[in-house]
């Protein structure tokens, strides 16, 4: 009987060292799997901070792109008013020094001064001189590169003087002369408000849409479907 229990107690022992060596054995796993997870949370937190870092310098550059886009849109700009001075200085039957021509008409007539003169009415509320400017230019300049521009204006002027009809008709000619003019957006955009007050609220409404569907990412998508919801 002695001999019986001896043995059941060292049966016993034996299982639960073997359970203590398991218990062990399993702890050091999970201290190895922590030491893993720990070590990717680690080198994640490391990727996002350099994410971070590359999204700022991404920022930064995209700010300098759009700056440096807007000097060269200034600079194309000041370029086209110089070849519209070349182009009327050399176009045949233009006035010259030589053939009896006062200086300072003939440089007055130029498609630069003439441009920057109507601008100039616009920006101090001068609107009919500015109109009226603006019209002289398109007429002149048929194929300068700041027309498209010209009849943005020139219907932006005739909208500010109470004159709706002729603001909306310039709109409308840079539509049809230019109909991939960079100018289209704002051209359809402000002719449609422009004919709401002419009883054409249901045209109105198609160009609104139109400027929604064709330039969803411009900002004169986001006024017209402002304005298509008064419309409603």
């Amino acid at each position: 009987m002695k001999n019986v229990t001896k043995l059941l107690f060292m049966a016993g022992s034996g299982f639960l060292l073997s359970g203590c060596i398991a218990s062990e054995r399993d702890m050091g796993t999970l201290k190895l799997q922590l030491q893993e997870l720990n070590a990717t949370i680690t080198q994640m937190q490391s990727n996002q901070a350099e994410l971070a870092s590359k999204m700022e310098e991404l920022n930064r550059n995209l700010s300098v792109s759009n700056e440096n886009l807007s000097q060269v849109d200034s600079q194309i700009f000041k370029l086209s008013a110089k070849l519209d001075d070349l182009t009327a200085s050399v176009r045949p039957g233009a006035a010259t020094a030589a053939d009896g021509a006062d200086k300072p008409a003939a440089a007055a007539l130029l498609p630069s001064d003439l441009f920057a003169e109507a601008k100039s009415h616009l920006d101090k509320g001068s609107y009919e001189s500015a109109a009226t400017g603006f019209k002289l230019y398109v007429t002149k300049y048929p194929e300068s590169e700041n027309t498209e521009q010209a009849y943005i204006y020139m219907g932006d002027a005739y909208i500010a003087a109470g004159q709706t009809k002729q603001g909306a008709i310039a709109y409308a000619t840079l539509l049809q002369k230019f109909p991939k003019s960079k100018f289209t957006p704002a051209a359809r955009l402000k002719y449609a408000l422009s004919i709401v007050p002419l009883g054409k609220p249901d045209e109105a409404k198609r160009y609104l849409a139109s400027v929604v569907q064709e330039f969803p990412s411009s900002a004169e998508a986001q006024t017209a479907k402002s304005e298509l919801a008064k419309l409603k």
